[in-house]
């Protein structure tokens, strides 16, 4: 935990000077020999019924869904419809790399454990790190995201899942962070549909648990729902930036 000084001195680097945040290749330090095949895929039928209950529920405007539950939990749902060949699509966008397409990702590190017959990867891990979401939730103590994920990847003609399940968050920034992301045809041929599900429940800070912010069920939800558009509208973007071939990477590169 940084001191009250460090924390005012990093956030305002993440709020005003953002690309100046050196990008991360984190070191991969949990044993994967410690988990099975079964570990990898026992997370896939609580999401499938999270997506049923999500796509249960009225989408807004940019096409996303929440459920808020009791304890803290977030399930959230959005997705965009891409005007490009699903197949040119998957050539140009790694699956197994989504990590990085989240806003402000700093650095993932990844280590395949299974791969198809067509050296796809099918099991792997990855840790990914990046800066407080929102950004200005680090005045208020947040750290960064940190996070190691156990994923299993889908393919089938018409789509690409990548299934996640959270396993260790090293700086206790996650209680959990699993979802999924997919990419698949869309109805007529034509394009691509991107899709985010994830089921989060994240430490509220420490200003704003000092100050009780988190007891107004309202400002909760408001404040939540607000990142997550952002985040989500981001990451959508990112997506495309990559089809396109244009650097979206947060932050400065190590030299």
């Amino acid at each position: 935990m940084r001191n009250p000084l460090a924390t005012i001195a990093w956030a305002s680097r993440i709020v005003l000077a953002k690309r100046t945040v050196p990008r991360l290749e984190p070191p991969f330090e949990i044993d994967l020999d410690l988990y099975h095949g079964s570990d990898y895929e026992k997370i896939i039928p609580e999401l499938v019924d999270i997506e049923h209950r999500l796509k249960g529920k009225p989408a807004d405007r940019r096409g996303m869904r929440w459920i808020h539950q009791p304890d803290g939990t977030v399930l959230f749902h959005g997705e965009r419809v891409l005007d490009v060949p699903y197949e040119d699509f998957i050539t140009r966008v790694p699956i197994g790399h989504v990590g990085q397409f989240y806003r402000d990702s700093l650095g993932l590190s990844t280590r395949v454990v299974q791969r198809d017959e067509q050296d796809r990867a099918l099991h792997q891990g990855v840790r990914i790190i990046a800066l407080p979401q929102p950004n200005y939730a680090a005045f208020m103590g947040k750290q960064e995201l940190d996070v190691y994920k156990l994923e299993k990847i889908d393919y089938t003609e018409d789509e690409q899942r990548v299934w996640m399940l959270t396993v260790h968050s090293p700086n206790g920034s996650a209680v959990c962070d699993d979802g999924y992301m997919s990419f698949r045809r869309t109805g007529d041929g034509r394009g691509t549909v991107v899709s985010f599900m994830s089921c989060q429940n994240f430490p509220v800070p420490p200003l704003m648990a000092l100050l009780r912010l988190d007891r107004w069920a309202w400002f909760r939800t408001l404040v939540t729902e607000l990142a997550y558009r952002r985040f989500c509208e981001v990451m959508m973007d990112n997506v495309q930036d990559c089809y396109d071939g244009t650097d979206f990477h947060v932050g400065r590169a190590q030299r």
